[in-house]
């Protein structure tokens, strides 16, 4: 008899792999080695994968044809006959069937020059135990998010190798090879630290409403541009939109924001006319320092963008990239109209939050309805999707992990220099533990901006996921030092020194954070953490709870709240929660392994961690999260380390 689901599964996988070449090896065989009746079979299968058993069979049958093509010199026939299939048809039908490309294009492609794509894979990280998975069917719609779930996340290299490989058929041919050096060189937070700093404050629009998307539009492109300049350093937008309509005098402004130059102006349409006085203000001394007044007619209106950044960059005697101009004509639009719906989009998904999320979604597909070409509107749909996995929103994060791959890469395909795609196909890969990938493409999109804000703070989380936490908070840092007035990044960056014990940093971003993020959910959650690492349990246990409270929908930190109530004393309660884990999901067994830790139960907790992650989940922070800090060097936790490649 089989006791448990968990010990027939990986019987159930060592029956298939030691017949997988055998044609004849069938559902029949299975009932009869293992002792099972056909419908025990099939509801185990069922539960587990989503998959008739026959199907599981063949999906199985499928992986390893597609390791083989990928990793040996065999032909084509030669593994079809290694993996039970005698039908030469049958087989290309059942590979396209699995991985939407033929065996003889999904070959050539792996036999394909990749000097360039090499930089985006390392040839260091074998596949983990996961099937590659391939790019599914890809709705235009959001119901994507309803779909059932599957029992993995992780992508396998050859996965990534093919993403990647679809960037240069899509004709992105960057020739990164010549310059992989100069992007890790120039990727630092001392590329972009040194020299002045600005913000730009929103405009103000003197006629009517309908000049609003002008304005907005205006204030994106000039911010984009003077992004592009060496040795500034550009406030983020979300930081530096607070302030309008605001009373505030320069030098306060300077101060909040932490830059010496504010850039500010008025716009007037008047018919088919623009007018636009633009005024640079020394924040430090809260003097004019330059003002100019420009006239250009609607239709020409971004060639403005051009001429102010020229003259803002001789200014403050900075030398002006002169591709800027090149780069935003690929990223930007001439709809004002999809630009605003664009801006919106983007505003609503930063907030990350569920019902914004989507709403943003549906703001990005009205602008692509206007214009197909915006490149930045699939960058940010990208960012959408990614966002949904990442906050265990999505019930198959496989799936709209794909999405967020497939926006990126248009927007790659329209614009080879969109840093927000490269930062999108970085937080994809850290989030399937390809953290070479991830490291590579992060440092090509702080080449095209250093200035992104949210690309230095994706890249500070990688770095944190791989223990470098010391160059996790100098790029955190820099995020915060981009974008002060973001709740998400100042949470991520208390919870980098956190993990770095630099309680000392922590502390300083806590004064500004609980005056302007109090009521926000991420701040709750990193501050419990912060007072996790302090082993500070009752206060972290509150400040859990009140993430909780501020978005419901938000519930990845219950399990270590559960750990926390456990630490404090209550074990009860976290008993309590052990049992409503009844899910046979990998995420589960990492919930489970959490709690256990929290009641001490090192053995249980090991357990259920070595089981979620064979099943293919692990916490990308959990060598550095303080949860399992008494287990880091037992012989289990080393195990998933060597399994998942850490660094």
């Amino acid at each position: 008899m089989i006791s448990s689901d968990d010990v027939f599964i990986p019987k159930l996988k060592s029956l298939i792999d030691a017949n997988l070449d055998d044609p004849a090896f069938s559902v029949d065989t299975v009932c009869r080695d293992m002792g099972i009746s056909r419908a025990q079979l099939h509801r185990i299968v069922k539960e587990q994968f989503e998959l008739s058993v026959t199907l599981y069979i063949r999906k199985v049958r499928m992986e390893k044809a597609n390791y083989l093509l990928a990793n040996t010199s065999l032909r084509i026939s030669e593994v079809a006959d290694r993996v039970g299939i005698s039908n030469p048809q049958n087989f290309s039908k059942y590979f396209t069937q699995e991985f939407a490309v033929s065996p003889t294009e999904f070959r050539r492609l792996h036999q394909a020059p990749t000097s360039a794509t090499n930089l985006l894979t390392s040839e260091a990280i074998p596949p983990v135990t996961a099937p590659l998975l391939p790019i599914p069917p890809l709705p235009e719609t959001v119901p994507v998010f309803s779909q059932k779930p599957v029992s993995a996340r992780l992508w396998s290299r050859s996965y990534i190798r093919w993403a990647v490989y679809s960037i240069i058929l899509l004709g992105v041919g960057l020739g990164l090879t010549l310059y992989i050096q100069t992007y890790i060189r120039s990727a630092s937070p001392s590329a972009t630290t040194a020299g002045t700093s600005i913000a730009v404050l929103p405009f103000v629009n003197m006629g009517s409403s309908e000049a609003n998307p002008i304005c907005d539009g205006l204030i994106d492109d000039i911010h984009t541009a003077l992004s592009l300049i060496r040795h500034l350093r550009v406030t983020a937008r979300s930081s530096s939109d607070q302030y309008r309509g605001t009373q505030k005098d320069m030098s306060q402004i300077g101060d909040e924001l932490g830059v010496s130059n504010i850039l500010q102006a008025k716009l007037l349409k008047s018919g088919e006319q623009i007018q636009l006085k633009v005024e640079l203000i020394n924040a430090n001394e809260d003097q004019l320092s330059w003002a100019k007044t420009y006239r250009v007619d609607y239709r020409n209106v971004f060639q403005l963008t051009e001429q102010i950044t020229g003259d803002v960059a001789r200014e403050l005697n900075l030398d002006n990239n002169p591709t800027s101009a090149n780069k935003l004509g690929l990223a930007r639009t001439q709809n004002m109209v999809a630009y605003n719906h664009f801006l919106q989009g983007r505003q609503l998904v930063v907030s990350r939050k569920k019902e914004n999320i989507v709403a943003g979604l549906a703001k990005f597909d009205q602008a692509l309805a206007l214009d197909s070409t915006f490149a930045e509107v699939y960058a940010f749909k990208g960012v959408a999707y990614s966002v949904w996995a990442n906050s265990d929103y999505a019930p198959d994060p496989t799936k709209t992990y794909a999405l967020a791959q497939k926006y990126a890469l248009k927007a790659i395909q329209i614009d080879p220099t969109n840093s927000t795609a490269y930062g999108v196909l970085g937080t994809i890969y850290a989030d399937t533990y390809q953290w070479q990938a991830a490291e590579t493409s992060f440092r090509i999109a702080l080449q095209h901006n250093p200035n992104d804000a949210q690309i230095n703070y994706w890249y500070s989380l990688l770095l944190r996921s791989t223990g470098q936490l010391t160059e996790a908070i100098r790029y955190s840092t820099q995020a915060v030092a981009l974008d002060p007035l973001y709740p998400v990044i100042l949470s991520g960056h208390i919870v980098t020194c956190a993990y770095a014990n630099r309680f000392d940093l922590a502390q300083a971003s806590l004064i500004n954070g609980r005056a302007l993020f109090g009521d926000s959910f991420i701040f709750q959650v990193a501050l419990g953490y912060l007072y996790l690492a302090k082993k500070e349990y009752a206060p972290a246990a509150t400040s859990f709870s009140r993430g909780l409270k501020l978005n419901p929908n938000y519930t990845g930190h219950l399990p270590t709240l559960m750990y926390c109530e456990a630490k404090r004393g209550n074990r009860a309660k976290a008993v309590a929660y052990l049992q409503t884990l009844t899910a046979k999901t990998p995420r589960t067994y990492y919930d489970k392994a959490v709690v256990f830790a929290g009641l001490s139960q090192k053995d249980s907790c090991l357990h259920n961690l070595k089981t979620a992650s064979d099943l293919g989940y692990i916490y990308k922070d959990m060598q550095v999260v303080p949860i399992f800090q008494p287990y880091r060097q037992e012989p289990v936790f080393q195990a998933i380390l060597r399994q998942y490649r850490y660094p």
